[in-house]
């Protein structure tokens, strides 16, 4: 219960808070551990500051203003001052001028099962915006905004050996991690000022020129707000009724087993609000396509949206900090003048913000991953169901004239592919080499290894477990193995394979056709078994010698056979997945092989009535986790490939991929 007041002329919130706490463990608890993230923006020495190098998600702050802090002035239980005991502590890195963990000791044990009250009295500088939350001229986002107990886990909860406290600093490269919680938050602003947060509006109060807004949410494990005089406010409304299609409903129904009743029961209205910056209102129908389709989308393959309403905050184009963080129920996005133009009104930049955080409010909200130590399990489940429906909805989520586009899990396959593999996937987020090596491995990475594991499960099987695991982990904490367990179910030991080396280890995989090439076999010539010659009399018959004069060419010359073709495909890496293998000829017809890929390289030989055209490795793409697809296949020397013009178009495709890669910095 948080009553809060913003003052946005001195850039200040004074707030008091009553704290119920219930140790959910059967071990008694001597201390409480807080997090106090914005005193990573204190100083210089911070542990953000000294892993950021001064630089987060390509923002960086004022060196001169705008620093942040937040001071806990008083804080009591049963009518003990606590506040006397209080020390920091740096879990992570040791750090001894970090001040975003707390230590709380308390005058007696917390028994398990027992609930506290604490009372608690702070002061906060807000930062200005360089690292999610803070504020530019009179936009304001808080999050991370209050002193916020860390989890206590008890013995077995993310499969935890011993009960213990999972309290984490602020580190660049990471984000949050928290119980479940009902909220009540009344905050005071200057009346001019439009606010939104998290949870339904439940009051207003108005007097002496500032007004007071409280809202309250069930079930949370976050509370975030903004504030800003020039929001424009639209509102809308998903409704099943009319937004969740037969036909979705229908394919749905067939993949996950399900009767159409049965998916559609768990379905209601919920309230929608998008909170515009002045410049951008024309554009919030782009947000309100995606967020009803997400809905509907998620509420089918995973299960239905439980709140009554969600807020969406478009940032201000000076204020992109703050854009793309998640909160349940109230979340920011991204837009902008440009985008509102064409031909880039075709860039689906903010619809695919826009459904990846409404993503988070799945796999890091409902299910509270703990985006410290598994990144991935947010990021990159969210990062893989945002290409289901960005690609679903839009088709190319970038479609520029003349023709050149790219599918959301096209681009994540190509940040994936283009990025080095120094840390696995499953990887505590302060430990990896760098920003870039941990958004490879929390984004791209471990949604084109979802990608990988679909192909290998097959449609059902993969979408019911996948569902499984969403049903079965809402509102609770699950970790990479139970994801793991869910995926490996089905007894498939590709998906083991692909767990084992892509997930826990830095494995790869390129399979390329190493050799192709097709000649005009020769009529027997030589000595029989008696020593008598054969065939040095004969005349040669057939075609004469083809040259390379093109494809149609090639085509009429090549039916002659028999042909005589070698072709030699090979596996680079040592992650380990079948490929087929395809072979075509000169009068159209194809080979079909599959290779378990388990050896290094395979050749093959085989004898045709037309000559060999093309050979193909995984010409159907089925492995996404490829490194170079661009060395899948290959033309013999006696025909052309495709045209210049088609080489144009596949690498201009390849550039546009290379130049957007980075997207996942804003998500």
């Amino acid at each position: 219960d948080i009553v809060v007041s913003l003052d946005p002329g001195k850039k200040t919130v004074d707030g008091r808070e009553t704290l119920r706490w219930t140790n959910s463990s059967d071990v008694p608890v001597s201390e409480l551990r807080f997090h106090l993230y914005w005193n990573a923006f204190r100083n210089n020495r911070s542990t953000l500051f000294r892993e950021s190098g001064g630089r987060l998600r390509d923002d960086f702050p004022d060196k001169d203003a705008g620093w942040g802090s937040i001071d806990v002035t008083a804080m009591s239980w049963e009518g003990v001052d606590l506040s006397r005991g209080f020390r920091f502590d740096s879990p992570d890195d040791g750090n001894p001028d970090d001040r975003t963990v707390l230590v709380v000791p308390l005058p007696r044990p917390v028994q398990g099962g027992e609930t506290i009250a604490l009372s608690i009295r702070w002061k906060a500088k807000v930062p200005k915006i360089f690292a999610r939350a803070g504020y530019v001229r009179d936009f304001f986002f808080l999050g991370q905004w209050f002193p916020k107990l860390g989890v206590f886990e008890a013995k077995g909860r993310r499969r935890r050996a011993e009960a213990g406290w999972n309290c984490h600093q602020y580190h660049a490269s990471s984000e949050f991690y928290a119980d479940f919680g009902d909220y009540r938050v009344a905050i005071t602003v200057p009346e001019r000022f439009v606010v939104a947060a998290a949870g339904a509006l439940v009051n207003e109060t108005r007097a002496n020129g500032k007004k007071t807004v409280t809202y309250e949410q069930k079930s949370i494990h976050d509370f975030a707000f903004t504030a800003d005089p020039r929001y424009v406010v639209k509102e809308g409304v998903f409704d099943p009724e009319k937004d969740l299609t037969d036909a979705e409903v229908t394919r749905a129904s067939k993949l996950l087993g399900r009767t159409p009743e049965a998916l559609r029961a768990g379905f209601r209205k919920v309230a929608l609000r998008f909170y515009m910056q002045p410049d951008h209102v024309g554009q919030w129908t782009r947000h309100q396509d995606a967020q009803k389709w997400g809905l509907a989308w998620l509420g089918l393959h995973a299960f239905p949206y439980p709140y009554a309403q969600v807020s969406i905050v478009d940032t201000p184009e000076d204020g992109t900090g703050a854009t793309g963080m998640e909160y349940q129920t109230l979340f920011t996005t991204y837009t902008s003048k440009l985008l509102g133009r064409w031909p880039f009104s075709r860039v689906r930049v903010s619809e695919s913000t826009t459904i990846h955080e409404l993503a988070h409010g799945y796999w890091y909200g409902l299910l509270a991953s703990n985006e410290f130590e598994e990144s991935w399990m947010d990021e990159g489940i969210a990062s893989f169901t945002e290409a289901e429906m960005v690609d679903r909805r839009y088709g190319l989520s970038t479609d520029l004239p003349p023709g050149i586009g790219y599918t959301e899990e096209d681009s994540q396959r190509a940040q994936a592919a283009l990025s080095p593999d120094f840390d696995r996937i499953v990887t505590p987020s302060w430990k990896f080499r760098s920003g870039g090596s941990y958004g490879r491995n929390s984004y791209p990475q471990p949604a084109t290894a979802i990608q990988q594991v679909r192909r290998l499960l097959g449609e059902e099987t993969f979408w019911r477990a996948f569902r499984g695991y969403a049903e079965r982990w809402r509102y609770d904490y699950p970790t990479s193995e139970d994801f793991f367990d869910a995926m490996r179910a089905p007894g498939i030991p590709a998906v083991a394979e692909v767990i084992r080396k892509v997930w826990l280890g830095t494995s790869f995989i390129d399979v390329s056709v190493l050799e192709a090439r097709t000649e005009k076999a020769e009529k027997f010539k030589g000595f029989d078994d008696a020593g008598k010659p054969f065939g040095f009399e004969e005349t040669p018959k057939g075609p004469k010698k083809i040259e390379d004069k093109g494809v149609k060419k090639a085509k009429k010359d090549g039916k002659d056979g028999p042909w005589e073709s070698v072709v030699v495909v090979g596996r680079d890496g040592d992650l380990v997945l079948p490929a087929e293998v395809v072979l075509t000829f000169a009068d159209g017809t194809a080979w079909r092989k599959s290779w378990d890929g388990a050896d290094s390289w395979i050749r093959f030989h085989v004898t045709s009535q037309a000559a060999l055209v093309k050979a193909e490795a995984d010409p159907g793409r089925r492995i996404v986790l490829d490194r170079n697809p661009w060395n899948n296949a290959k033309f013999t020397k006696r025909y052309e490939g495709p045209s210049a013009a088609a080489k144009g178009r596949t690498y201009a495709l390849h550039l546009v991929q290379i130049l957007l890669s980075s997207l996942w910095a804003v998500l």
